[in-house]
């Protein structure tokens, strides 16, 4: 089911409990808007975390839920256009109102919550629309707020001088200081056209906690610090054309962070660019009023029609030899050919293919996701074990096989959030002449064991048939031939 826009998702229903609505927009909404809220397929799809479309007014929401929205929106400074379709015809008012009381209360979103009657009485006052929303028409009547300036508290210096690579600011003194009121990096005040440098300090707020991506350019250098650390720079003299911008990535919490930009003109022309972007997200977000030109942007692999998808690039986390598999469900995991175990797991979004896939880009490629647990780090099984290879079955769900002496090792994953709950499901099978073999599940320290198996950080591990044994920080299954054990993995 297509949706659009910053705005809900097709949304169903049972009564109007709270647990409901997220039941409901898990089954419904997640698969285009993401579990979390910020757009599904690595934010192909518009994110309701923090968007002003859901809060505020409950009429702006509620009516595209109704009759749907069409055409081009703006949604967290990107664009969208993606047919939401009118769902006032197959969702009564108690549905409608108990999914966007969840999107507006979830995610760090706060905003009152929609009742039926308020749904209902919304549906009879715009009861003569015959076709769905346009951008304009919807924000017309229902204005979103104020963009709040991209950059908060932010004050520019003004330093005269001459160099042709960028100078220690601090052991220089600022001829003007001024307020940037609008939030955006600006070399318009400052006075000079040549031989001169500019330092930009304010406060950069990140939305959710994930890897920023920053994008910098300049004639003639600058760098971008955030809180403290050079995460991108352009050195020495040069034009501003793209082919001399600079990408840093810098992993940040949710919430305010401190943001320097240092800048220099030598001579000839002036300018400076700056941009940031979630780096799983397409999208860049200017910080400047000049924009950036260039720049990476990310290839999002996603499951689609709901089969699973692999990645066999170099992966963070695991071993050269690493294969990624993202499942429906925002469940994902990597198992490492060297180690002969699976070694990551995570939620959310599954690979960032942009690393390898353009210009092939060297290095490892972090997980997209959230969540990430790191079940191991070393070789798991013997040193005569031997891999031999993986099969999909029609749903793209994988089957390793390893080798030991006699015995075959057939380790087979598949989503297990049937609930809504992301979770993983691993049967292990032992087959050949042999006795029973204790497999490694988790290497870590502070594996502790629960009421319902074993604890690894935000992550419930239990499991059936023979259970689960720990000793020395490290958990085991044991599997006999002919006897398949079954190992979940649940989110909290």
């Amino acid at each position: 089911m297509l949706l659009r826009a910053a705005l809900l998702a097709p949304l169903c229903a049972l009564p109007l409990h709270a647990q409901d609505g997220g039941q409901l927009y898990t089954l419904y909404c997640s698969a285009c808007h993401g579990a979390d809220g910020k757009g599904a397929t690595g934010g192909t799809f518009p994110p309701l975390a923090g968007s002003d479309w859901v809060m505020g007014d409950a009429a702006r929401p509620v009516k595209i839920v109704l009759h749907g929205l069409h055409g081009e929106v703006e949604v967290d400074g990107r664009k969208f256009n993606l047919e939401m379709p009118p769902q006032g015809s197959v969702l009564p008012d108690d549905q409608i109102a108990a999914i966007l009381s969840y999107a507006r209360t979830s995610w760090g979103n706060k905003a009152e919550v929609v009742t039926a009657e308020f749904v209902k009485a919304t549906r009879e006052a715009t009861a003569d629309r015959k076709g769905p929303w346009t951008q304009d028409e919807i924000l017309k009547l229902h204005p979103l707020p104020a963009a709040k300036p991209p950059i908060a508290n932010l004050i520019s210096q003004v330093y005269k001088g001459e160099w042709q690579k960028l100078p220690d600011f601090s052991t220089l003194k600022a001829e003007n200081i001024e307020e940037e009121h609008d939030g955006k990096i600006s070399i318009k005040k400052a006075g000079h056209t040549d031989l001169f440098g500019m330092v930009w300090e304010g406060d950069l707020t990140a939305p959710y906690s994930a890897d920023y991506l920053f994008r910098i350019d300049a004639d003639d250098g600058a760098r971008v610090i955030i809180d403290g650390k050079t995460v991108a720079e352009v050195n020495g003299t040069g034009p501003m054309d793209g082919g001399r911008g600079k990408e840093g990535s810098i992993k940040l919490e949710a919430g305010p962070h401190k943001i320097r930009v240092e800048y220099f003109e030598y001579y000839g022309n002036e300018g400076i660019a700056l941009a940031w972007r979630n780096a799983s997200v397409p999208g860049w977000k200017s910080l400047s009023d000049t924009s950036v030109k260039g720049g990476r942007e990310p290839i999002p692999l996603v499951p689609l029609n709901g089969r699973a998808v692999v990645y066999r690039n170099f992966i963070e986390g695991t071993t050269p030899r690493g294969i990624g598999i993202g499942f429906p469900g925002n469940v994902n995991m990597a198992y490492s050919a060297d180690d002969l175990a699976p070694e990551l797991i995570w939620t959310g979004s599954f690979m960032d293919a942009s690393r390898h896939w353009t210009d092939r880009g060297q290095g490892n490629q972090a997980p997209a996701g959230e969540k990430v647990v790191k079940l191991s780090g070393s070789r798991a099984l013997p040193d005569n074990a031997r891999f031999r290879g993986y099969k999909l079955d029609a749903a793209g769900n994988p089957t390793f096989s390893v080798q030991v002496g006699a015995q075959f090792l057939l380790d087979t994953w598949k989503p297990a959030g049937a609930t809504g709950e992301p979770a993983l499901a691993r049967t292990i099978a032992v087959n050949g002449e042999g006795g029973p073999m204790e497999i490694l599940i988790a290497e870590k320290a502070g594996v502790k064991e629960g009421p319902e198996g074993f604890e690894l950080g935000a992550v419930r591990v239990k499991a059936e048939g023979e259970g689960l044994v720990s000793r020395d920080g490290k958990v085991f299954v044991k599997v006999s031939p002919g006897k398949p054990a079954t190992v979940t993995y649940s989110w909290k």
